[in-house]
């Protein structure tokens, strides 16, 4: 099974902006774009709420992204895990919006481009807080018109992925140098402020900063997903702009009505073990951060028990060790326990039932061909003498080409072992599912969860 290509996706990395992303991606589907990663950047609001339905329509791919600051880091991995399969990748925050003409679409833009262009530079055209001191009712483009008159020299970009050096926040840097504006005329890779004059006569990118001036306040607050905060508030004069300019405005009843169908597929439930389809994915390390704060979390539940649990790390998961001890210290239900506690866990594979018996013998179970996604698994472990276990799913890549992927886990000590790691460590369609160890009489896997990204 392979990926169908994309023509035309988009990257944003976000943090707590439940109310707002749903418009942003129903705005910029309806312009063209065809799929977007969203990587989030350890939201605790609505974000993944209103995001289930656009992952259950197979439109949006969200993943686990706890890195601080990880703006950067996100943009690296979506050129290089997920841009391979795009004709074009833009990188926009939730709140920009790609204003086009309404008789044009981003995929006919973009398709207008020169084969020798690497990227498409975008301008800002910055909205205020069109006199709103609390947040109103209704969409973002609908809402707030009223716009600095000038443009700004800060922008957005659509690069070829395949044709990418380095990625900024704001541009690429690019293997031909290739860079035009809206209008198609040359733009120098350099930083923002040293371009030429910006344009945005028939494209550009709505900035709305502020959106309420109460929002506003919120999001100096949160700062940035990038480390930067020296952003500060800013008087409510400051951004009470007065030109208008409302040519997006047309596209309200559309995104209206997308989000209502949308939101009729249903919101499923988030939750580890219960899923069918869940557009969860993530990157090696992002999943060693996730995997030592769910082991932590466990450790600590432990200790206030007074049973004493060694934490190891290891490059690619966590694992805590207890010593042997009558009364079972570390029973097997809390390997449930910590998988939940994982902040991006994806689809239960094996058991299917984890309601199943304890003993299960994972080795040479098939799972199923719809997987697409790092497989992560947790195991209980019974040690009797040091050794290692080693995890192994089979499958293959995006380009079809079958591939096995191994993790070993070191067993320095004697006792019952949890762990907790990555499998896979880039986008995988795994088939099958297998367990090794040092010694089988002496290393026991006692009980096994494999879950992974749909």
């Amino acid at each position: 099974m392979k990926l169908p290509p994309l023509g035309v996706a988009m990257a944003a990395i976000t943090k707590n902006e439940g109310p707002f992303i749903a418009e942003w991606v129903a705005y910029h589907y309806l312009l063209g774009v065809e799929h977007f990663f969203i990587y989030d950047n350890g939201s605790s609001d609505t974000t993944a709420a209103e995001l289930t339905p656009f992952v259950n329509c197979g439109i949006v791919t969200l993943i686990h992204w706890p890195l601080f600051p990880g703006q950067i880091e996100a943009y690296q991995h979506a050129l290089a895990v997920l841009g391979p399969n795009c004709d074009w990748m833009g990188f926009l925050d939730i709140d920009e919006f790609v204003a086009l003409p309404a008789e044009l679409s981003l995929p006919a833009f973009l398709g207008a481009q020169s084969p020798d262009t690497d990227e498409v530079v975008l301008f800002w055209r910055m909205y205020g807080h069109s006199g709103h001191h609390a947040r109103p009712a209704g969409l973002t483009i609908q809402n707030f018109t009223r716009c600095d008159p000038a443009i700004w020299q800060i922008s957005k970009c659509f690069v070829r992925p395949d044709r990418v050096r380095l990625m900024h926040i704001h541009h690429a840097e690019t293997v031909n140098r290739t860079s035009v504006d809206e209008l198609g005329r040359p733009v120098r890779q350099v930083w923002m402020h040293e371009r030429d004059a910006p344009t945005a006569q028939r494209v550009a990118v709505n900035h709305y900063f502020t959106r309420s001036y109460d929002d506003y306040r919120a999001k100096i607050a949160r700062g940035q997903a990038d480390g930067r905060s020296e952003k500060k508030l800013e008087p409510f004069e400051k951004w009470d702009f007065r030109h208008v300019d409302d040519r997006i405005v047309r596209m309200g009843p559309a995104v209206a009505r997308l989000l209502d169908i949308v939101r009729d597929r249903g919101r499923q439930p988030m939750r580890y073990g219960n899923l069918t389809r869940f557009g969860v994915t993530g990157s090696d390390r992002n999943f060693v951060v996730a995997s030592q704060s769910a082991v932590k979390a466990h450790l600590g539940a432990l200790e206030a028990l007074g049973v004493t649990g060694r934490l190891q790390h290891t490059n690619h998961g966590t694992a805590i060790t207890t010593p042997d001890a009558p009364g079972d210290p570390l029973p097997l239900e809390a390997l449930d326990r910590m998988c939940r506690a994982v902040p991006s866990a994806g689809r239960l594979m094996l058991p299917e039932n984890p309601a199943a018996p304890a003993a299960l013998d994972p080795s040479g179970l098939a799972m199923p061909e719809d997987i697409v996604g790092t497989v992560w698994a947790a195991a209980i472990i019974d040690v009797q003498a040091r050794g290692w276990v080693e995890f192994a799913a089979s499958g293959h890549l995006r380009d079809g080409r079958s591939v096995t992927q191994r993790r070993r886990q070191s067993l320095p000590e004697t006792g019952r072992v949890l762990t907790l790691m990555t499998v896979t460590a880039e986008p995988f369609i795994p088939t099958a599912f297998t367990t090794l160890s040092s010694d089988p009489s002496a290393v026991q896997v006692r009980e096994c969860r494999v879950f992974a990204a749909h």
